[in-house]
């Protein structure tokens, strides 16, 4: 009997484990809820992780959590490229630059006098993720080069 009561409270330790965990993700519903409570329009939603998403709206990118837990950041535009939503470990780009759109092949991150680079496909909503960012400014210079690595665009943040 003992037995049997410590697998049933085993049993129910583990499912309140496990239904613990589905809490925390976001669903549909709520991102759309909040959309239509923001009022936004032209809405790209990217996941950035299971508990965060990148909802870009211009002039304005929001990381969102939850529709009590969000930060709203407007855009500064360079050269039709719109950067914001800075969050620790990641920033978020919409890029209307015809020639870097159809041009680029990579870009690159500069961060305290160091680079990274990466693939680049042609996405107009962009999410960098990068360790090296941090709030509240990302301190940073984004390069886009073509496929004979000219710079195509450049600019400090």
């Amino acid at each position: 009997m003992k037995l049997h009561l410590r697998y049933v409270i085993l049993s129910l330790c583990v499912l309140f484990l496990l239904s613990g965990c589905s809490w925390n993700t976001i669903t549909e519903k709520e991102l759309d809820k909040f959309i239509e409570s923001e009022n936004l329009d032209y809405v790209s939603i990217q996941k950035l992780n299971e508990k965060e998403y990148y909802i870009f709206s211009l002039p304005y990118i929001y990381i969102y959590r939850s529709s009590s837990d969000y930060a709203k950041s407007k855009g500064l535009v360079r050269d039709e490229i719109v950067i914001g939503g800075l969050e620790k470990g990641s920033i978020g780009l919409v890029i209307n630059n015809t020639q870097v759109l159809k041009d680029a092949r990579t870009f690159s991150v500069v961060i305290d006098s160091k680079t990274r680079e990466y693939e680049y496909t042609g996405e107009k909503y962009l999410i960098i993720k990068d360790s090296r960012i941090w709030n509240p400014t990302a301190q940073l210079k984004i390069t886009f080069s073509n496929d004979k690595n000219e710079k195509i665009f450049e600019a400090d943040y």
